[in-house]
């Protein structure tokens, strides 16, 4: 997809999506939402994984967090 994204017959903005790391647009069908660059295809891989380590950790702190309120209730 070109970087213009403008119509030139009708003048409105055809509908497209940008990339999530460098926010060019690209292709409305574009899945993951990043351009061919493979600079922002490795930070977008690195983001997912980042995201995907920090829920673990939320879930795991939740757990401990959880079980000090209930477990003393449980071992009476």
């Amino acid at each position: 997809m070109t970087n213009k994204v403008v119509s030139s017959a009708s003048g409105k903005i055809q509908p497209h999506k940008h990339c999530r790391v460098c926010f060019k647009p690209i292709k409305l069908s574009a899945e993951p939402r990043v351009c061919s660059d493979q600079a922002c295809i490795d930070k977008n891989a690195r983001d997912e994984k980042n995201q995907r380590q920090m829920r673990i950790w939320m879930f795991v702190f939740l757990g401990i967090f959880a079980f000090s309120f209930i477990g003393p209730l449980l071992l009476r």
